[in-house]
């Protein structure tokens, strides 16, 4: 089953803060100390916020994927 997308809005305060919805916290395990890393979206467009403690897992995953696209590539150039 796939997770919810959406978890809510926020508006940015005059210092640059936003509160992280219930629903995302509550949703992600999010508590109070948590660190969270934030990176750019494509072009700009957004914030991509992660838990700090699951970049290696995220990299983990994204390696073994593009291995896999390089294992696609180099069998379709042999054929």
């Amino acid at each position: 089953m796939r997770a919810k997308a959406f978890l809510g809005a926020a508006t940015v305060g005059e210092r640059g803060q936003i509160a992280i919805p219930a629903d995302a916290r509550r949703s992600l395990g999010i508590e109070p100390g948590t660190k969270m890393l934030f990176f750019t979206g494509p072009k700009n467009t957004g914030l991509f916020m992660v838990k700090a403690e699951e970049l290696g897992r995220i990299i983990e995953h994204l390696t073994s994927k593009v291995q896999s696209m390089e294992e696609l590539m180099k069998s379709s150039d042999e054929e």
